[in-house]
């Protein structure tokens, strides 16, 4: 029984990874489903305990052997105290100290982080930013997240809430946020944000039903100019939220993940084009910023919380110079 591993969940806002790694970086399990809508905390923490039990029953192992259990969610998180401030995608809006809900029960460590946080942490450690020291990570799927590790850390800012560049504003004119506020860039550019443009826009005879994020960019490629103006009004304002936190972090690095983004190269040539061509000169020209793909998608807050907890266990983590 002297094996020991570590479950890692990702929490995203359709869906949930659940993977059981070994210490030498082996996946001994995993799995996907749909993340449950409108539950409420100890719900969602049981389902996740009951998945882990059922993971370490399929893969022949026992509770004993779990070394941790890390769990990164699309949320303003308190990492140090363990609290969710406010997850739009859950349905909560309260503060929730769901760190002390999952641990009851266990008898192992539990961390709790930032999805896009536990993201920048695995793209640095083993993905597309190995190497670098600062790293701006950006996740463009349903909503628009961001995570920082800047001067060989992870920053997440005095309350562990830094990085959310998909609130800053304002990009466009009286549209509400999830997060509560109005006229977010996420509001205008992340992936709900652009299906739901085109049901505003698109001819009646057109069923909203059938419209989402990749059927725009499936009528965009087939030359319809609607979706081009759509598709186009999104990389702009996602290239100049961007480009502002080039401006303002000088990162020598910016990974761009996301299902928005994985598998459009278009997309993210567009983004990279313009961000170059916003940003201030020395940034992008001084000290030219990559502007890379995320490698590790749709695993790499998975990798990121898995590297957290072998760091804070003493494992040891190769790829980065070491997490603070």
């Amino acid at each position: 029984m002297s094996k020991k591993v570590y479950c890692v969940v990702d929490i995203g806002g359709t869906k949930t990874l659940l993977l059981l790694i070994d210490q030498k970086r082996q996946v001994l399990f995993r799995d996907k489903y749909a993340t449950p809508g409108g539950v409420k905390p100890e719900q969602l923490a049981g389902a996740i305990q009951t998945s882990a039990a059922a993971a370490l029953k399929q893969s022949g192992l026992v509770a004993a052997q779990l070394a941790g259990l890390g769990v990164c969610v699309a949320a303003l998180v308190d990492y140090e105290h363990g609290c969710i401030y406010q997850s739009p995608n859950l349905g909560w809006y309260q503060p929730v100290d769901f760190k002390s809900i999952l641990q009851k029960g266990l008898t192992c460590p539990v961390y709790l982080d930032n999805d896009a946080n536990a993201a920048v942490l695995g793209e640095v450690y083993y993905g597309a930013a190995r190497g670098h020291r600062d790293v701006v990570y950006v996740t463009i799927s349903t909503g628009i997240g961001g995570g920082l590790y800047l001067d060989g850390k992870l920053y997440r800012g005095s309350g562990g809430f830094a990085g959310e560049i998909g609130h800053i504003k304002p990009f466009g004119q009286g549209r509400r946020c999830g997060c509560g506020g109005m006229d977010c860039l996420e509001a205008w550019a992340g992936g709900t944000a652009i299906s739901r443009s085109a049901s505003l826009l698109w001819d009646a005879r057109e069923s909203t039903a059938a419209i989402s994020t990749a059927w725009v960019f499936d009528q965009a490629e087939a030359g319809n100019p609607l979706a081009q103006t759509l598709i186009s009004r999104a990389e702009f304002t996602i290239s100049t939220g961007l480009a502002n936190m080039v401006t303002l972090l000088n990162p020598s690095c910016l990974v761009i993940g996301g299902s928005i983004a994985a598998n459009r190269a278009q997309f993210l040539a567009q983004i990279r084009e313009q961000i170059y061509r916003i940003a201030i000169a020395p940034s992008v020209e001084a000290t030219r910023v990559e502007v890379v793909a995320a490698l590790l998608e749709p695993e790499a807050g998975v990798w990121g919380m898995y590297a957290l907890m072998q760091n804070e266990n003493g494992g040891d983590v190769d790829g980065a110079a070491g997490v603070d």
